[in-house]
């Protein structure tokens, strides 16, 4: 598998990452805020976390379409089977990180999450595919610990 992604897969998997922060975003906005020790407050980390998912998946259309180019880039057409399953299992690999931050803790949890979705967009470079997670998860993880005190499980 190329690492060069098609654009109509882009497209789509961009398109479902958008819908997923619109409702990410709506379920935050019940977050209540109550007596928090830390600066940011609860609902920081995931609105951080929807912006953060919406600018890389508008890039992601933007390239798409870029790639298309002309006519093509018009046209929206249904996505094919191997894009579907790639964005089911998106939306899996989400749901199971979801289920499995609090009881095996972010690092580890994220960690698989991202080699997981790195592979799923069919990463295969292997200097992209170990340092990159390992590197955002830390950056990520010490950000929040020791610069915004939130802590992370």
């Amino acid at each position: 598998m190329s690492t060069v992604s098609e654009p109509k897969s882009d497209m789509w998997i961009g398109s479902g990452l958008l819908i997923f922060c619109a409702i990410s975003a709506w379920l935050t906005l019940d977050i209540k805020s109550g007596m928090s020790s830390s600066v940011a407050g609860p609902s920081m980390v995931p609105w951080l976390m929807i912006g953060g998912t919406a600018l890389l998946s508008l890039l992601l259309i933007f390239r798409a379409k870029a790639q298309a180019g002309g006519e093509e880039a018009k046209t929206i057409s249904m996505p094919d089977a191997h894009t579907l399953l790639i964005m089911l299992a998106f939306v899996l690999l989400l749901v199971a990180y979801a289920i499995a931050f609090y009881p095996i803790g972010y690092i580890p949890a994220t960690l698989v999450t991202f080699f997981v979705g790195l592979w799923l967009l069919g990463e295969r470079r292997w200097l992209v595919f170990a340092l990159f997670p390992v590197t955002m998860t830390l950056a990520v993880y010490y950000g929040f610990t020791e610069l915004l005190s939130v802590w992370l499980p």
